[in-house]
Parts: structure tokens; sequence; C-alpha cells
């Protein structure tokens, strides 16, 4: 599929998981918009599509927003000194660089889509900040489900060969359908769910 439907579908899927509080919500927004698009490194080292650009900008947006919102609301979670000063948690960001570089350097949905790359890079970002990692975790493999839909192969169990069911065409009717399934889905959540954090509110006000 192509980058904003796993935008979409990634963010989605995070929002239904997350918990009804605008810490939650914010966290599934930041890790569902980086897991969901983290799959489709490999293509940096191609030209990038209009669509691959889009859909990164507006990842990197949605996660900016979502960082600054914690860092002010809730400056402990990022506190400066609790990552920079921490030699584990530098240990485990560098691994982190590590394994991007490696997966930016191969084949299109080859190790970047493989659940080698999820297992690792889903435990280097919990001992990082565990906070994001479940929602991360949710849209890379919303990604790699999406990406199995397709016509061409995905290497899921890397470094054996890729699998696809051959249902989709990754820009055809079904990518907007997914698209449009996935941008309502997100609206509609994240209105439902702001709206039991305020009930929610209220009741303990009371």
């Amino acid at each position: 599929m192509m980058s904003k439907t796993h935008l979409a579908v990634g963010i989605a899927a995070a929002l239904a998981a997350a918990p009804a509080s605008v810490e939650g919500l914010n966290f599934a927004l930041m890790g569902g918009a980086i897991g969901s698009l983290i799959c489709d490194i490999d293509r940096s080292s191609e030209r990038p599509s209009r669509d691959v650009k889009q859909g990164w900008g507006i990842a990197f947006t949605v996660f900016f927003a979502g960082f600054m919102h914690e860092s002010y609301a809730y400056w402990q979670t990022f506190k400066a000194e609790n990552l920079w000063g921490n030699p584990l948690r530098l240990l485990f960001l560098g691994l982190l660089v590590v394994l991007f570089l490696f997966a930016i350097n191969g084949a299109h949905r080859g190790f970047s889509h493989s659940l080698l790359m999820f297992a690792a890079s889903s435990v280097l970002i919990f001992l990082i900040n565990r906070q994001t990692c479940l929602f991360y975790a949710i849209g890379f493999l919303t990604h790699i489900f999406l990406d199995v839909l397709n016509k061409k192969p995905v290497r899921v169990f890397y470094p054996a060969k890729g699998v696809c069911l051959r249902w989709f065409y990754a820009d055809g009717i079904a990518n907007s359908i997914l698209l449009l399934c996935g941008t309502a889905a997100c609206a509609a959540l994240l209105i439902l769910k702001f709206k039991i954090s305020e009930n929610i509110l209220n009741v303990m006000h009371y």
C-alpha cells in the first residue's frame, strides 16, 4: 500500500489500543506514526516519490507535535538528562541507529519488513522509551500486514524468501478504500476517546 494509507491505518490501530487519556492518545499518535512507516526506510536509497515525501512529512509532523506536547506537559518523561545522561540508553539509541542504517541499505520489502527487524527495533525502543513501544509495534505490524496483501513478496521471515497474498495492487482501489477508512477511523477514535477522557475527568472532579 501507499505511504499515507500505511500511516492512516497504523495510527488508527494504535489509537484503538490507546487508553482514553490525552497522554495515552499522544503516545499512540507518536508511536503509530513512526511505526507505520519505518518499514519503508529501505526506500531512502531511492529517489523518494511524492507519496513517500508526503507520508514522512505527515509522520514527522505528528511525531514532533506529540514530542513537543509531552515535553511541555510531561517533561519528566523526556527530560534530557534521562536520555543523554544514561549510558545504557545512549547505547540502546546507538544500536537503534545502527539497525536503521542496516535496514536503509537493504532491498525494498526485505530486512526492514521482517519480524526480525520488528522484534529488534521494538525491544530497543522499549528500552529507550517504553510509553511509545506498544504503539510503534502496532504501527509496524499493520505495515507488514498491508504489504503482504499486495502482489509483490515481502520478506517477513527474513532471510527466507518473501511471501504475499497477491490480492491487491499497492496503488489500486483497495489502497484508496483503506486510506479513507483509516483516516475516518483516526478521526472517530480521537473524538470518542477524548470524549471518554473528558467524562472521566468530570467524574473525578465531582
